[in-house]
């Protein structure tokens, strides 16, 4: 699978102005990505990065159904309103090109999804890792035989920009209890993991009412 992540700089950023942009995307935009063949995989709003920062992160079979959406899109007269009004409330926007890693499938996620229906997670973390140059399939292999245990409902690797860029989804708000001793029995699982990707940074994201992933 294929995944396109777009972060929205709301203006201004204010509660209110998520509340704008929450209500086009329940009455326009999500219509328009599935009559155009997008499926929102998730939906954030993150304080971390920027205060009233949105994140979406669209589906696609393949970079040819990327490409499909793309050329319907630009032909599309709604699409245009919706990307006139999406630029009127986000004047800065960024985006990457990710693919899904093997260990945790594109099947964990949809899963996740329909669990959080029913049973919302309330706040997933982004473990955004650096993975050394060289060591991507020890990683992959590393994921393989150790995150099983983990909440981690997704794994994407950045393939436009940073290619040794892995993003991990995780259930829950990771990183907020303060100062805690290292855990003795995890110290291993640890240093192995910063000899693989030396640099991660968490980022904690809250679902948006119309995510898959609530």
């Amino acid at each position: 699978m294929i995944y396109l992540e777009e972060t929205f700089d709301l203006e201004p950023a204010s509660p209110e102005t998520v509340d704008r942009f929450v209500e086009f995307a329940q009455g326009s935009l999500l219509p328009a990505y599935q009559r155009l063949g997008a499926r929102l995989a998730a939906a954030w709003t993150c304080n971390s990065e920027r205060f009233g920062q949105v994140k979406q992160v669209l589906e696609f079979d393949d970079l040819g159904g990327l490409g499909a959406f793309r050329e319907e899109a630009s032909n599309d007269e709604s699409w245009v309103a919706c990307a006139a009004t999406i630029e009127d409330l986000a004047p800065v926007q960024n985006s990457r090109l990710m693919e899904s890693l093997g260990p945790i499938p594109p099947e964990t996620t949809h899963a996740a999804a329909a669990e959080s229906q029913s049973s919302p997670v309330g706040a997933y973390s982004l473990a955004i890792l650096q993975v050394a140059p060289g060591m991507m399939s020890e990683f992959v292999e590393f994921l393989e035989t150790e995150g099983s245990p983990f909440p981690i409902v997704a794994s994407w690797r950045t393939i436009a920009g940073r290619s040794n860029e892995v993003t991990d989804v995780w259930k829950g708000a990771l990183g907020q209890g303060g100062y805690q001793p290292a855990n003795e029995a995890q110290k291993p699982l640890l240093r192995r993991l910063r000899e693989l990707a030396p640099s991660e940074r968490l980022l904690n994201v809250y679902p948006l009412p119309y995510s898959p992933l609530l």
